[in-house]
């Protein structure tokens, strides 16, 4: 089982880190945030460098990546660094949906996270003893709140970019 669980952060670290297009589409959501715009807001929309409009956090930056569908992914950096850590329980993706008029933000669940939390019921069942390997859940816990408000983040910064980017409409009153 633990060899299992080795490959398992082994591939989705290299998947990371070569930002596979199908890693970033598929998964179980997590976060899930749409933001509405009008078909003008989103044809104006430029989400090339929203890594620089994100506040300046203690944890590791997030990095974006644009993916051939034209959407941005994103995850933690693994750049060292000197600032607070902890596992990443998500990667994201930053959508422009034209049909439903919509930007979407989503941020689906690591692999690794899920097999060790789904391997931790059947190991603290068969050894009783085993139950302080419980603490990984709330550590998980603890990071998907930490990312849970990073990821908000990002979706200011979209609703940012939407309402800078496109002109500001004129109301006129009659007279």
């Amino acid at each position: 089982m633990a060899i299992a669980l080795i490959t398992l952060l082994l591939v989705e670290v290299l998947l990371l880190v070569m930002w596979a297009p199908f890693y970033f589409r598929t998964g179980i959501v997590l976060f899930n945030q749409r933001i509405a715009a009008t078909p003008a807001e989103l044809a104006q929309l430029s989400l090339a460098g929203l890594e620089h409009d994100l506040p300046t956090d203690t944890w590791l930056r997030l990095v974006f990546h644009a993916l051939p569908d034209g959407s941005i992914a994103f995850r933690e950096s693994f750049a060292p660094s000197f600032g607070g850590r902890y596992f990443p329980l998500m990667r994201g993706r930053v959508m422009i949906d034209a049909r439903r008029r919509e930007v979407r933000v989503v941020g689906l669940c690591s692999w690794f996270a899920l097999g060790l939390t789904l391997m931790l019921v059947p190991i603290i069942l068969a050894r009783p003893a085993a139950w302080p390997m419980l603490v990984a859940l709330l550590l998980f816990y603890m990071g998907y709140y930490i990312q849970l408000r990073r990821y908000a983040n990002v979706v200011e910064a979209v609703r940012a970019r939407l309402r800078s980017e496109f002109p500001q409409r004129l109301v006129t009153e009659p007279k």
